[in-house]
């Protein structure tokens, strides 16, 4: 995903990568997938570098483009998105709930580095607040054009972080 910055006026849109809303055309090559061993391992790096006491390893029922964690630990808890297609993780305050539109957004902890280390970009509260009308949708493919029409979603964090079927 390109990110011209934060979504304000004058800056470069925000451009998904293909995949991004979990999505592809029927003959079209499959989406790359994220690996969540290698996530799973940066939520245990990270809790440790952030002192956290607890990893859960949260069960998404049904279809979602993501894979979930909450690491608790001194007086707070975030909950760890991981996008299933792109290298792309957010944070939350609050866990998912499922068929929810995702909240609580907030930017990247001290201890987020461990997910730069592997390789998964810390996507910013800002980023994710960016409304689709500053979305650069052109990489995606027809099949992610059509689920977006379907789905009208407001903001950057509900095309990537979604419960679609």
């Amino acid at each position: 995903m390109d990110s011209g910055g934060p979504s304000g006026a004058g800056e470069a849109p925000i451009r998904p990568a293909r995949g991004a809303t979990g999505f592809r055309d029927g003959g079209g090559e499959p989406l790359p997938t994220t690996d969540v061993r290698l996530f799973r391992a940066a939520c245990f790096e990270a809790a440790g570098k952030g002192g956290g006491r607890r990893v859960d390893v949260l069960t998404i029922p049904g279809l979602s483009s993501f894979e979930a964690v909450t690491i608790a630990g001194r007086g707070e808890s975030r909950t760890v998105l991981c996008h299933a297609h792109l290298p792309l993780v957010a944070f939350t305050d609050t866990p998912p709930e499922p068929g929810r539109p995702l909240s609580g957004f907030v930017d990247p902890p001290a201890w987020a580095e461990a997910f730069g280390a592997a390789g998964l970009r810390a996507l910013r509260a800002d980023e994710l607040s960016t409304p689709m009308s500053r979305v650069d949708l052109a990489g995606l493919a027809e099949a992610e054009l059509a689920q977006l029409r379907y789905w009208q979603p407001d903001t950057l964090s509900d095309l990537l972080f979604n419960w679609w079927d």
